[in-house]
């Protein structure tokens, strides 16, 4: 019976877990040429940042991540960090918050991996 339970659960959890949908295989594309394949649903988006924010200093994070053909953002990892680990939780919850559709010139809805850089902090 416990084996069951476990099985049951397992499925469950496993089979509510998102995945990419890809109709084909993800191609590397610069920013500058992103809008060749997607384009972002919005312009401008916000969401809720922790109090100590303010305090942090001035950088950037660079994140690298998959679009897929549907335009959903998956497997979000922080390439380049400064100051280094600083940003990382506002640049991943930056990237959760984009979605794209595709550009005129993207009829197979190819799935692309792209890197976006985000600057945070008060500029001076």
């Amino acid at each position: 019976m416990k084996n069951v339970i476990v099985i049951i659960v397992a499925t469950l959890f496993f089979g509510c877990a998102s995945t990419p949908n890809l109709s084909a295989e993800a191609v590397e594309v610069q920013s500058e040429n992103l809008n060749q394949y997607w384009e972002m649903k919005s312009q401008s988006f916000s969401f809720s940042s922790p109090m100590n924010v303010a305090k942090r200093p001035k950088g950037h994070v660079k994140v690298r991540y998959l679009i897929d053909s549907n335009g959903e953002v998956f497997n979000p990892k922080i390439v380049e960090s400064v100051p280094e680990g600083v940003w990382d939780d506002q640049g991943l919850k930056a990237v959760k918050h984009m979605s794209y559709q595709p550009s005129d010139s993207n009829t197979s809805r190819n799935p692309v991996y792209t890197t976006t850089q985000f600057h945070f902090g008060i500029s001076e």
